[in-house]
């Protein structure tokens, strides 16, 4: 082990409020990084990357003789704190997932997801998605197939991460083929025993001129952890909002939306 690294690790902290504060920013226990501090312990290479994120240096430069450190972050310390900074979110990120993992385990599965489409407006969208388990957390794939009934559809692909706080699922996505959208996702839970129906709201960006921001309600019908993946892609597309192969009850969850007189979009309870 490095004799230099708790040198440098307590160099690094010297530019922040308080260790207490970097453990909050880093999502670590504090008696674990303590030991790190004392050279007790040496971190994990997981653990490793994600202070050298935080503290915007490279592993080599974390473990160089100390007073070759020194004159290192020297030339970079207001660098370091914009880093630090920036890298706050990652660092709440992991730490949120990471708890939301056991409280989400009765949502891993497919889910048709519906919304009003922001490409096509009176129309509604179906798109597949599935919410799945990974070891850093509940992940999310969709896949929506657009364009109008007989003519040719373009599909967008959407990956991301879903967490659950204050008694509500977030899912944050990226459409990973364009990379020019990320969509945010609320949903309320299922206050039953067994899933049906989740709904909750959408924000997203218009793939139309001029790309406008949009939100809307979303609905999640649940379809299980298994089904015929080619089958139901076959479904995904654009729909008539009265066309009776779209639930009634998710058109009706659809419509409206808009609290009279407050300018807020606002989701229904299932």
């Amino acid at each position: 082990m490095s004799r230099d690294l708790p040198a440098n690790l307590k160099a690094l902290c010297s530019y922040h409020k308080s260790i207490a504060e970097v453990c909050r920013q880093l999502g670590m226990n504090r008696s674990q990084f303590n030991r790190y501090l004392s050279g007790e312990t040496f971190p994990s290479l997981r653990i490793m990357r994600r202070m050298c994120d935080f503290f915007g240096v490279e592993e080599a430069e974390l473990l160089l003789p100390h007073g070759q450190f020194m004159e290192l972050i020297r030339l970079k310390p207001q660098e370091s704190g914009v880093r630090a900074e920036t890298n706050k979110i990652a660092a709440i990120a992991e730490d949120l997932r990471m708890g939301s993992r056991t409280d989400l385990d009765r949502y891993v599965g497919y889910y048709f997801t519906y919304y009003n489409s922001m490409s096509h407006p009176g129309m509604i969208l179906r798109a597949l998605t599935q919410l799945y388990r990974t070891q850093h957390g509940i992940n999310v794939k969709s896949i929506e197939k657009v364009g109008l009934p007989g003519q040719a559809k373009f599909t967008c692909k959407y990956e991301g991460a879903c967490f659950l706080l204050g008694d509500r699922l977030f899912m944050t996505v990226m459409e990973m083929l364009t990379r020019n959208e990320v969509m945010q996702i609320i949903l309320y839970p299922s206050y039953n025993n067994r899933i049906n129906y989740l709904t909750g709201v959408v924000t997203g960006v218009a793939a139309r001129a001029p790309r406008p921001p949009a939100a809307t309600r979303m609905v999640c019908q649940y379809l299980g952890q298994s089904l015929d993946l080619r089958k139901s892609l076959k479904l995904s597309g654009l729909y008539q909002p009265d066309d009776t192969s779209i639930p009634a009850e998710v058109r009706h969850m659809l419509s409206g939306g808009l609290r009279a007189g407050s300018g807020l979009i606002e989701a229904p309870l299932p």
